[in-house]
């Protein structure tokens, strides 16, 4: 009985894909004709893979590469990610300066703390259920200002981290990954010839002197982030829609063997496939020909019938972990593909995985801890500030009562001296209240 429950998900997996995959495919191209090409020679690179490989599928070949591909545009969309962090880094520390640049009321009466600390507490009280509060909590320490020393972020870092003692490695190792690449130890390093201009946007914030900044200069790093962000998010969407792509090609090809056809929705989906890709394949970036674009209707509604088919027939991702033979493994993988995580890993996790102990713990913590500290060494202290904020958004806001939260919010607001960062900081948090 599981093993045609198996077979049934596979082929509305199979299905689901191709559909998906058509019409991502269709968008996929609109967007970069539209542009003339792509934002990046690297990721043009990564799409004409992805051609190949489909017109490699299309002609009925099983192994055409398409594992490989998938770890390509990861690790593209991990190179992207550390120029992200470091750009959300300095756009930390341009809204709080942005306060010297601009006209001053006269009469404005400085931030009172006390006050914002009861608008915020206030906030907490009115979260719908404990993970909105938690969230909220999480949200508000990212935006306070930050006057720690090292050692006693350090030791709050660690407060932190502790309940992970006890639980599985996997768990504690991706939270690590995360500080990590918030607290900019992931430097986009040689990396000038991949992206260039992210390269020297990011060095003209590096060498800039942040501290006694003219408002030439504060403009011209402003135009700078303008446009790092501009591009940033071109190449994210683009490997975005890349990665989605690849995924939905790996189902295919993981059910393929399996899967019951449905052979005149797959016949006009292939059809729009191979239209599609021939139009990648020129590099005209012409028009969707009429031929092409007149064969969507057909597939209104097919890829909602396929997903609900597929959640009917559902097995869990932990009992096909525990089923042996090829279907359920490719049922597992496709299961994973289709979860919406787009860049999971599909490795099966080590079923005997040790758990975090106190020798663990403290010899991972001492490894982030010293890499940050020679990091940081390096970096102007307001980034170092705002890595420490990135870190703190990222890791839940442990308070163990209002009054806690309050003298955390009361002592953050009054430990800044600069008036300016602070009513940037209130502004900040206010605008986040508010939405």
């Amino acid at each position: 009985m599981k093993a045609a429950r198996i077979r049934r998900q596979l082929t509305a997996a199979y299905h689901c894909s191709y559909i998906r995959l058509a019409l991502n495919f269709y968008t996929a191209y609109e967007a970069a004709a539209e542009k003339k090409g792509f934002e990046n020679d690297r990721i043009s690179g990564l799409y004409d893979r992805f051609c190949e490989l489909l017109d490699a599928c299309l002609k009925g070949q099983s192994d055409c590469g398409a594992d490989e591909l998938r770890q390509d545009v990861i690790r593209e969309m991990e190179k992207v990610t550390d120029y992200t962090d470091a750009f959300q880094a300095y756009e930390y520390v341009m809204n709080r300066i942005e306060g010297r640049f601009a006209p001053k009321l006269i009469g404005k009466k400085p931030e009172d703390t006390e006050s914002l600390t009861e608008e915020i507490l206030s906030w907490f009280q009115t979260a719908p259920d404990p993970a909105a509060l938690r969230e909220r909590m999480q949200v508000i320490t990212g935006q306070l200002p930050v006057r720690f020393t090292k050692q006693k972020f350090f030791a709050l870092l660690e407060d932190r981290l502790s309940i992970y003692k006890g639980l599985p490695r996997s768990g504690f190792e991706d939270i690590l990954y995360i500080l990590r690449s918030e607290g900019l130890l992931n430097r986009p390093m040689a990396r000038e010839e991949a992206y260039g201009t992210l390269f020297d946007r990011m060095k003209a914030f590096e060498q800039a002197d942040l501290r006694h900044l003219t408002a030439q200069e504060y403009r011209h790093l402003a135009s700078e982030l303008e446009e790092g962000s501009r591009e940033i998010n071109a190449l994210s969407g683009e490997i975005l829609c890349l990665i989605d792509m690849v995924n939905d090609l790996c189902v295919i090809l993981l059910a393929q063997g399996t899967a019951v056809s449905d052979l005149s929705c797959e016949q006009n989906t292939k059809e729009i496939l191979k239209g599609i890709q021939t139009l990648f394949a020129s590099k005209e970036w012409e028009d969707i020909p009429e031929e092409v674009t007149d064969r969507l209707p057909a597939l209104e509604g097919k890829q909602e019938q396929y997903f609900e088919q597929w959640f009917r027939d559902d097995i869990s991702l932990e009992e096909l972990q525990e089923e042996n033979g090829p279907e359920a493994e490719a049922a597992w993988k496709a299961g994973l593909l289709m979860s919406g995580s787009a860049f999971m890993s599909l490795e099966k996790p080590d079923a005997d995985e040790t758990e975090v102990d106190e020798a663990f713990f403290r010899e991972k913590l001492d490894a982030l801890f010293k890499d940050m500290g020679e990091r940081w060494k390096e970096l102007p202290k307001a980034v170092v500030r705002a890595a420490m904020a990135k870190c703190l958004s990222s890791l839940p806001a442990n308070f163990q009562s209002l009054d806690e939260a309050r003298e955390y919010i009361q002592g953050s607001l009054d430990s800044c001296s600069d008036e300016i960062e602070r009513e940037a900081c209130a502004d900040l948090i206010r605008g986040l209240m508010e939405e």
